[in-house]
C-alpha cells in the first residue's frame, strides 16, 4: 500500500489559535478515535470542552492528555441511549458554563454482519447509539442554542450515509437516518441562528475498524482504490469538523461533507 509523504498523521499538525475562544463545545463519543481528535483540536483553539463518552477510562485518559497539555476540559460518563443520562449531562454542561455553543455528536458503532444473521438486538443497539442518542442529545442542545439564538450542531455520518455498504445494513441506516435528521434539523433551527451539518468519514483507522484492518489483502486492494492512495487517520476528519462548527462556516448548513480520499468521487 503506497503511503503518501503527506496527510494523516504524516503531516505537520495545523491549527487556529484562539478561534474557539471562550465558546463551549460539547463532544459526545470524545474519548477515543475521531472524537479524541476533535476534543484535542478544539482544545489547542482555546475552546471549553466537556467531554462525554461511555468508556470511563479512555475518558479519563482523554481528559488527563488534554489537560497536560494547557486544555480546558471537563468529562461527564454517558450512556446515550439512555434519556436520564442524555438529560443529566446537558443540565451539568449548562451549570458549568451556562451555554453550548458548539455540539460534536460523534458516538457510533458498527460491524459487518450479513443482514440475514442480524440479530434484532444488534439492529435495535445500533439505531439507539448511531440515531436515537443524536435525538435525544440535540434536541435538548438546541433547546438551548435557540434561547442563545445561535450555536453549531455537527452529526459524524459516513460515507454509508449515501452509498449503502455490504454486511452493514443496521450502521447503514443509522447514518442515512442521521444525515436526514441533520437536513430536517437545519431547516427549523436556521431561524434561530443555528447550524446543522454532518461529516460523512470514509474509511478511518479507529478502534471501530480494526478488525478490518487485520486483512492485509483487503487492506492494500481498498487503499489502492482511493484516489489518494491512503486510509484515512482521526486526524483527517478533525480539521473538517472544525470548520463547520466554526464562524467560518456560518452560511453552511444542512449539508454532508464527504472526508474520504476520494473514495465516493
Amino acid at each position: 500500500m503506497r503511503v503518501p509523504k503527506r496527510g494523516g498523521k504524516n503531516r505537520k499538525d495545523h491549527f487556529i489559535p484562539d478561534r474557539f475562544d471562550g465558546q463551549v463545545c460539547l463532544i459526545v463519543g470524545g474519548a477515543q478515535g475521531i472524537g479524541k481528535s476533535i476534543a484535542t483540536r478544539l482544545a489547542r483553539e482555546g475552546a471549553h470542552l466537556v467531554i462525554a463518552d461511555v468508556d470511563r477510562p479512555k475518558l479519563a485518559e482523554t481528559k488527563a492528555e488534554i489537560s497536560a497539555a494547557g486544555g480546558k476540559v471537563r468529562t461527564i460518563p454517558t450512556d446515550v441511549r439512555r434519556a436520564a443520562q442524555v438529560e443529566r449531562l446537558v443540565r451539568q454542561v449548562l451549570a458549568w458554563h451556562r451555554r453550548i455553543d458548539v455540539l460534536m455528536y460523534v458516538s457510533g458503532i458498527g460491524k459487518p454482519v450479513p443482514f440475514v444473521e442480524t440479530s434484532e438486538a444488534f439492529w435495535d443497539q445500533t439505531m439507539e447509539v448511531n440515531l436515537k442518542g443524536a435525538f435525544l442529545v440535540s434536541r435538548l442542545v438546541a433547546k438551548q442554542m435557540i434561547k442563545q439564538r445561535g450555536g453549531k450542531i455537527v452529526f459524524m455520518a459516513s460515507t454509508n450515509s449515501w452509498d449503502g455498504e455490504g454486511l452493514m445494513a443496521p450502521y447503514n441506516a443509522s447514518k442515512a437516518g442521521l444525515f436526514l435528521l441533520g437536513k430536517t434539523m437545519a431547516r427549523e433551527l436556521g431561524p434561530h441562528g443555528i447550524n446543522v451539518n454532518c461529516l460523512g468519514p470514509g474509511f478511518i483507522r479507529t478502534r471501530l475498524t480494526a478488525p478490518i484492518m487485520k486483512d492485509r489483502k483487503f487492506m492494500k486492494k481498498y487503499a489502492n482504490l482511493l484516489p489518494l492512495g491512503r486510509l484515512g487517520w482521526p486526524e483527517d476528519i478533525a480539521g473538517p469538523a472544525t470548520f463547520l462548527a466554526s464562524r467560518d462556516a456560518d452560511y453552511v448548513t444542512g449539508v454532508l461533507l464527504f472526508v474520504d480520499g476520494g473514495q465516493l468521487a
